[in-house]
């Protein structure tokens, strides 16, 4: 078993999105890898439409809570101008993690959907790294294929009823400059932290 990998795992200048069905799981992925990036001296900047209080409980009930370089971002505004505004002319960061990416979109055109994505495309070979949770089946079909299609990278996390048991994997079908991997990942979160079992890449 081996924790969660952080950004170093991640492309540079890359937009990479990170699909769940409904759940929570991809946000304590994502502050995961917020806690490492922090914690190894990068600056993350967390956008979301939960409460920052509602953040940082979760974290500190993980032990992840970076002391510095992480910022909470409240965006309760359902407004795609204003999140792109805050993500390409306001915020600042090595990274920047947006919760609920999806919601923000649910009633714009595909191509203004089109064009939103291309402008966090061109923010990112500025030298950031974007990770947009999406939760499937929020957006329509094209945009939800067309988000796939654009992004440096999509990271899948996939629930599975295995008797009485849940059981969780993550799947990477595209991750741009790295080796293509065969085998869904199983996952566990515990005290020890987001754990990942590499031996699976093996099977």
């Amino acid at each position: 078993m081996a924790s969660v990998q952080g950004s170093e795992d991640l492309p540079e200048k890359s937009v990479i999105l990170i699909e769940e069905n409904t759940g929570l799981v991809k946000s304590i992925y994502a502050q995961y890898i917020a806690a490492e990036t922090a914690s190894a001296g990068k600056d993350v900047c967390y956008v979301t439409p939960r409460d920052a209080v509602d953040i940082r409980s979760q974290m500190t009930h993980l032990r992840i809570l970076p002391e510095t370089g992480f910022h909470i971002e409240e965006m309760h505004r359902m407004d795609p101008d204003a999140l792109l505004d805050l993500l390409t002319l306001h915020s600042k960061g090595d990274l920047a993690i947006v919760d609920q990416f999806s919601f923000y979109f649910i009633d714009i055109s595909l191509v203004g959907f089109r064009d939103a994505v291309s402008r966090l495309i061109a923010a990112a070979k500025t030298g950031r790294i974007f990770l947009l949770l999406v939760d499937r089946e929020i957006l329509p079909q094209q945009h939800e294929m067309l988000l796939r299609a654009m992004a440096d990278g999509v990271i899948q996390i996939t629930t599975v009823a295995e008797g009485d048991k849940i059981k969780r994997y993550l799947n990477i079908p595209k991750m741009q400059g790295a080796r293509l991997i065969e085998k869904m990942l199983p996952f566990t979160v515990t005290d020890e932290g987001f754990l990942i079992d590499t031996r699976e890449r093996h099977g």
